[in-house]
């Protein structure tokens, strides 16, 4: 972060010496080897932007335009940083949305039962379907197995929001449902036979599923509860039970925010995943407003402004 008065002498002791130097040469004879410099390259003492005045003195901003030009940079920072965050902050609001309504747990799933309404926000849910969406954390539980429902319609999802792998007629199962094996980052263990193998970047892993309504809501539903699971390849001999949470209904947020918070957010995931979850040039962008993994993100009353 920078600070006004660290800026304020860095400027005050560049503009002293670049004023002494162009008095002791304003009145120098032009020499043969001056050189003429083109005034497009050169620097107005006054420029009028959108951000107001900037002026300068032969070229060295004065304390105040530094300041300005500061505020305007990281601001560009913060705007490309939400823009390109929004991916991981969307993701971790579907997240939380599920948790505040109890699917907390790898086998607590989220379900629309009785479809979507008003009550709760998505940004493009719709009434007509019954939504199922589990959510783990590769972290805590290591690679995850997910047996498929005939009949299903979704795909795996990463934490930034990136797709991995079809469910039902586009995906491997043909429709027909199937197991499948999310392996978490760095994973280097056995991966045995009989899965769809899905490798993750990320430990957060989030599955969105439509269960077909063709046959009615119950049936839909039925189909889910029996023969949907979801558990540890390491508990596989001893699944835990499949519990069902409704979300028809009930009033919960699933967007992510508008605020100064959403950064806070996106230091959450970026604090939680591993470092190769993004490529360099968007890391130091984060990085250049204070989100970087392993350090504390600690914006002074400027950057929050």
């Amino acid at each position: 972060m920078k600070t006004i008065p660290r800026l304020s002498i860095f400027a005050a002791v560049l503009i002293s010496s670049l004023a002494a130097t162009t008095a002791l040469a304003a009145d120098a004879p032009k020499m043969t080897m001056t050189t003429d410099i083109p005034r497009e390259i050169t620097t107005p003492d006054s420029v009028e932007t959108s951000i107001g005045t900037l002026k300068f003195l032969d070229g060295a901003p004065y304390p105040e335009t530094a300041m300005k030009a500061y505020d305007f940079l990281d601001t560009m920072r913060g705007v490309d940083a939400f823009l390109k965050g929004m991916p991981g902050a969307s993701m971790q609001g579907l997240i939380h949305g599920s948790h505040s309504v109890g699917a907390v747990e790898y086998n607590q799933v989220l379900i629309y039962d009785k479809l979507m309404d008003s009550k709760s926000l998505f940004l493009t849910g719709n009434t007509s379907t019954m939504y199922v969406t589990p959510d783990f954390d590769l972290e805590k539980t290591g690679p995850m197995v997910l047996e498929a429902p005939a009949g299903m319609l979704g795909a795996f999802n990463d934490a930034w929001f990136r797709y991995m792998q079809d469910i039902g007629p586009a995906g491997p199962d043909n429709g027909k449902g199937g197991k499948y094996l999310v392996l978490p980052p760095g994973y280097e263990g056995d991966v045995p036979d009989g899965y769809f193998v899905v490798h993750s970047k990320t430990y957060n892993v989030w599955v969105f599923m439509r269960a077909s309504i063709a046959n009615g809501l119950e049936a839909a539903r039925k189909n889910v509860e029996d023969n949907l699971r979801i558990y540890p390849l390491s508990d596989k001999d001893n699944p835990a039970k499949l519990e069902l949470i409704s979300g028809s209904g009930k009033s919960f947020n699933t967007i992510h925010t508008n605020d100064f918070t959403f950064y806070e957010h996106l230091n959450g995931v970026i604090q939680k995943e591993p470092l190769d979850m993004l490529d360099p040039e968007t890391r130091g962008l984060f990085a250049s407003i204070g989100i970087e993994k392993g350090k504390p993100f600690a914006p002074d009353a400027r950057m929050k402004k």
